[in-house]
This record gives structure tokens, C-alpha cells and sequence, in this order.
């Protein structure tokens, strides 16, 4: 099969992470995988030379009248390679796809609901209306399933939870050897490490992470993904940002416990590597967050209150029986769960029907 991979921006991310995992896949079992993006491509880094790759231009997650030159983009590559599959990822491109192939070709993620229901419900309106146009509309968590149910779509979601290879399992070679002689200096110096890989943004509550580790003096509380430094937020001294680095996960084994606090979520990557690494998770209780901790079992969902996130963090971090059943429970969800071959089996099954199940 030819298959489009099409995505709005192509930094370091959750979606960029489930493009690039398929794109791989697909390739190696003998497809002919285009990656479509905006941006420096920095997120298709270590894919081989035979995932063909087109970039339309500068990346821009906003709307504005020069969507009209990527609408032209897209066009040309319908027509001049003429896709069997087009899979959409991210909603500024679904949008876009969606107007320019043909239903009986597309499949459109969904990574996160709640990024168009709840940050940009402006947008909903549009979702709605083209949903029927789709061939095969997809969520991530069966929260979004039920969410775009709620919400009118007049659809049939299937559901692919994220999946990912086993990374404890392989050796990497970092970029940049400062993020870990940092991490190996901060293992000295505190008794254990809080750890979030994830953008500073709107949707992710940095400030409670601030407001946590500010509370928990003893613990060291490294962020690892955000660009710049976020403004108008003091940092206590417990505090390190890491900024945006290739592989991130790369640097998990260093950590006790991963912490995502979020104002809404998806089915967040991060959470599916830290469990790889048997790592267990406290997070925000939102989203399909819930599909993948169990709380009390493989980590704690929580409401975001500095409060409950110390109290649950403190148990954890001074309970070291806790940690490593914790820890072990969270490496079986991920094996039963979350492997890269059960999310690409579904999507496999998907194409096949978008191939051979459409109109002529």
C-alpha cells in the first residue's frame, strides 16, 4: 500500500511519537509510507531514507488565510502520488485532508478530544460536520469515543490505544551527554526524582508542578520538554528544566516516578514510557489517563490540588516496597496493554478495510 501520514507540526510530541512509530512499521513490512508535515522535521530524526518525506512549509498549529498554500500542497500530492490510505493526525490537518482526498481513502485520529471540546470549542462545530466525510474516525481512549458520542458526532469511533516499542529493551546513544550528567549529579544530591516529559503549555499544569516540588524540598522535580522557560512562574531550587530533547525517554531510568499534571488529556505517551521503564505514575485523573494508571495499583489519578499531589507523591516516594510493586505492575500494564504491535495490528485492519472496503 501507499500511505500518507499527514500531521500539523513535526516537533517532539505524543502524536509525532505514534506518526513516527507507524511510519516505521509500516515501512518494514513492505509499504510505500510519505510522512506530510510542516515544520523542521525534527520528530522523523532515526527514520530510515525510505519513508519518503514532504514538507509543505513552516508549521502553524493556528488557522489563518496561508492554509490556502498548504491546501494547495496537499493537492498536488493527491494527484501526483496518488495515496491508497491517508491518515490525519492532529485537528488543524484533519480539517485540511478532509477537504482535500476523498472519504473512501481517509482515516483521522483524534489525539485528545478534549483539545478541541474543551481549549478550542470554536472548532467543534467543524469536527461535527465532517466527521461523516471520514472513512474511519479514531480516539485514542475510549473517553474520546464517548466524548465525540456526547457530542453529536454522527460517526462510528473506533478505538487504537497508543502503543510503543519496549524501550528498555533497546540502547540509545544520546545527542547531548549534559541532561544526563545532570541527572546522574541530581541522583547524589537528593534522595529521589519526580520526572514530567511533556511541552509547557496551556493544557499542562506547570504550576502545580512548581507548587508540588516547592512542598517536597527533599525531592528533586525535573521537567524535560519545554522550549523556553515558562514566564511569571518562580521556580523553586528543586526545580530543573531540561528543555526539548531527542528521545526523551531516554532518560527515565533515572527517575522514582513520573508526574503528569494536565488540565486534559488523550492517552498520553508519556505515561505508556514510564511504564515501560516500570515506572510508576501519579497524574491528573482526566482524560483516557484513567485506561492506562490504575490507581492504587500502577500509580494514583488525583485532582489537581498541590495538596493531594504531595500527600500521594510522599507516600510513594518514601515507601520502597510501594515503589517497586508499583513499579512491576506498571510494567505488566504495559506489556498486556500498550505494545507497539497491538496498536499496529488495529491500524493495519483499518487500511485493509479502507483499501479493499471502500467504493470504486
Amino acid at each position: 500500500m501507499r500511505i500518507f501520514q499527514l500531521i500539523t507540526l513535526s516537533e517532539y510530541g505524543g502524536a509525532q511519537s505514534v506518526v513516527a512509530a507507524l511510519s516505521r512499521s509500516l515501512s518494514a513490512a513492505g509499504n510505500e509510507v510519505f510522512l506530510v508535515y510542516g515544520g523542521d522535521g525534527r520528530a522523523w530524526a532515526g527514520l530510515n531514507s525510505d519513508i519518503k518525506r514532504l514538507c509543505y512549509g513552516k508549521q502553524r498549529k493556528s488557522l489563518s488565510w496561508r492554509d490556502i498554500f498548504i491546501v494547495l500542497h496537499l493537492i498536488y500530492y493527491r494527484f501526483r502520488y496518488r495515496p491508497d490510505v491517508v491518515h490525519l493526525h492532529s485537528s488543524k490537518m484533519g480539517a485540511l485532508g478532509r477537504l482535500v482526498f476523498p472519504k473512501s481513502k481517509t482515516v483521522y485520529t483524534v489525539h485528545g478530544f478534549d483539545s478541541v471540546r474543551v481549549a478550542f470549542r470554536r472548532f467543534l462545530p467543524v469536527e461535527r460536520i465532517l466527521a461523516p466525510h471520514t472513512g474511519c474516525v479514531v480516539g485514542v481512549s475510549y473517553y474520546d469515543r464517548d466524548g465525540m458520542k456526547a457530542e453529536g458526532f454522527r460517526c462510528n469511533p473506533e478505538v487504537v490505544h497508543n502503543g510503543i516499542s519496549d524501550y528498555a529493551e533497546t540502547t540509545f546513544t544520546p545527542l547531548d551527554t549534559q541532561p544526563e550528567e545532570v541527572l546522574k549529579h541530581l541522583r547524589v544530591h537528593y534522595k529521589r526524582i519526580v520526572m514530567c516529559i511533556s511541552r509547557i503549555s496551556k493544557q499542562k499544569h506547570f504550576e502545580l508542578f512548581v507548587q508540588v516540588a516547592r512542598q517536597l524540598p527533599n525531592y528533586a522535580f525535573v521537567w524535560i520538554g519545554n522550549e523556553t522557560s515558562p514566564e511569571g512562574i518562580v521556580l523553586s531550587d528543586n526545580v530543573f528544566l531540561l528543555g526539548s530533547l531527542y528521545r526523551p525517554y531516554y532518560y527515565l531510568p533515572y527517575t522514582d516516578v513520573f508526574m503528569l499534571p494536565s488540565h486534559y488529556e488523550g492517552l498520553p505517551m508519556s505515561i505508556i514510557e514510564a511504564f515501560c521503564f516500570s515506572t510508576p505514575v501519579v497524574a491528573s485523573a482526566v482524560g483516557g489517563i484513567s485506561e492506562v494508571v490504575s490507581h492504587g495499583k500502577n500509580g494514583y489519578l488525583l485532582e489537581n490540588a498541590p495538596d493531594v499531589f504531595v500527600a500521594y507523591l510522599s507516600k510513594l516516594l518514601e515507601d520502597d516496597d510501594l515503589l517497586r510493586r508499583f513499579g512491576r505492575e506498571a510494567k505488566k500494564t504495559y506489556e498486556q496493554k500498550f505494545r507497539l504491535e497491538q496498536m499496529l495490528t488495529k491500524y493495519e485492519a483499518i487500511y485493509e478495510k479502507i483499501v479493499h472496503g471502500r467504493e470504486s
